[in-house]
């Protein structure tokens, strides 16, 4: 997972001219799209379970630039910033993100580094479990 929208799926499927599948994936049944922009392969999913208005994008092949291709994707639907609920991997290991902040020596010298308790409780916020 590259980010979270606050927006549903079909409304960014209606402005790619896609069509929105119902499908299921062993956990739920989900909406999705699938597509490529730009050398990206894009996924937009909703389960039923998770929360009402907002939709996960994945990249379906990895790739190390998925900063860039979120931002390919909010470009080319025309979507503001303010659609981005969340952005990043809710997957990936916060302490690692956090040693990278402790290996720079100082808090100047550190760059592009997101301290975990604000990344979490700003996912948390998006998919509606603020604590």
């Amino acid at each position: 997972m590259i980010g979270v929208l606050a927006l549903p799926v079909q409304p960014v499927a209606q402005r790619l001219r896609l069509h929105v599948e119902r499908s299921w994936d062993g956990l739920d049944e989900l909406d999705v799209v699938l597509f490529r922009l730009k050398g990206f392969s894009f996924a937009i999913s909703k389960h039923d379970g998770n929360p009402v208005g907002v939709s996960y994008v994945w990249l379906t092949e990895p790739h190390e630039q998925a900063d860039k291709a979120l931002d390919t994707l909010l470009e080319v639907v025309g979507i503001g910033e303010d659609a981005v609920a969340f952005r990043g991997d809710a997957h990936e290991d916060p302490a690692e993100r956090l040693a990278t902040a402790h290996e720079a020596g100082s808090p100047d010298e550190a760059t592009d580094v997101t301290l975990p308790a604000s990344r979490w409780a700003r996912f948390r916020r998006a998919i509606g479990r603020a604590q």
